[in-house]
This record gives C-alpha cells, structure tokens and sequence, in this order.
C-alpha cells in the first residue's frame, strides 16, 4: 500500500512493525556494514576527497551555501550546552588551557572528557587510537559521549600500554 494512502491506525502500525524488524535486525546490519567497509575502505579514501574537493568548490563559489554553512556551525555550537548552561566548546578550550599549562603538548594525544562537561579540570589526555576506540565502544553500547562514562572504559584506558594523563 502506498504510504500516502495509509490511514493513521495504518501508519502507526508499520511504524511499529519496522521499529521491531530493526531491533530485531540491527546486529545483523551492523556486521553487514563492518564487512562492507572492511573490503571497500581502499576506495573509500578517493570518494572522500571528492567529496571535500566539491564542497571545497561550492564553498568557495557560493556565499548563500557559505553562510548557510556558518549559521548552522554557530547554531550547533550555542545549543551544545552543558547542564549548567556553558557551552562546551568553551569547556574544551578552557581544558586544553588548563592541560598545556600544567603540561606539554604531545603530537598525536587527545583530550577526552570522560567524566562530563561539569568542570573543565576533569578530562583524560590520550592517544588518538584509544581515543577512537572509546568512541567506537561509547557507540556500540549507546553510551552518551557527553555523560560520566569513566566506568565504561576505565579497563580500556588501564589496559594502553602507551602514556596517559588522567586529570580528576
């Protein structure tokens, strides 16, 4: 049946079938697209600088695309707001001030803020590859990346062998 068709008591039930067929499947379509980057990531690369090169291009050439840009950018950033109302681009910053202050930059490391965006002194100093697996398992458990996860990966970042700061 064609949706715009559909009455609402229809709508609501596809709405509910589709809903259990993808908790039903999602583990399945995961596994399908780990496999499908696996053998295509070497083509990925080239589609990906395309991509940047066109947009690049438009950017350049279209100010009504360019301000659209922006004004989405600074949207974002004013609604990424803290509990307390800060936002925390402004956290990340006074972070990596408080961290090159106390300490040396080192090429490679990221800040992770794996205790929340309440105080700016409470982040860990990590290699960039722990620091995309964080994320990957952050993702995988559906765990907010912006909430107090420390207990989440405390064993992750135990068990790197490579220096890190924990600053609580």
């Amino acid at each position: 049946m064609v949706r715009k068709n559909m009455t609402q008591e229809q709508r609501k039930a596809r709405r509910e079938y589709m809903r259990k067929w993808r908790a039903e499947h999602q583990e399945a379509y995961k596994e399908y697209m780990r496999e499908y980057i696996r053998k295509y990531r070497g083509e990925h690369p080239e589609c990906s600088k395309k991509c940047t090169e066109r947009r690049r291009k438009r950017y350049a050439e279209d100010p009504e695309f360019r301000e659209r840009v922006k004004e989405h950018a600074k949207k974002y950033m004013s609604e990424d707001l803290n509990s307390n109302g800060v936002k925390k681009s402004s956290i990340r910053a006074q972070s990596r001030l408080y961290l090159y202050s106390k300490h040396s930059k080192i090429e490679g490391y990221e800040v992770h803020h794996c205790f929340g965006y309440e105080d700016y002194k409470k982040f860990i100093y990590v290699p960039k590859e722990l620091h995309l697996q964080i994320h990957k398992l952050l993702r995988d458990n559906n765990i907010p990346a912006d909430s107090n996860h420390w207990n989440s990966i405390r064993d992750l970042v135990n068990s790197c062998e490579e220096y890190t700061y924990i600053r609580t």
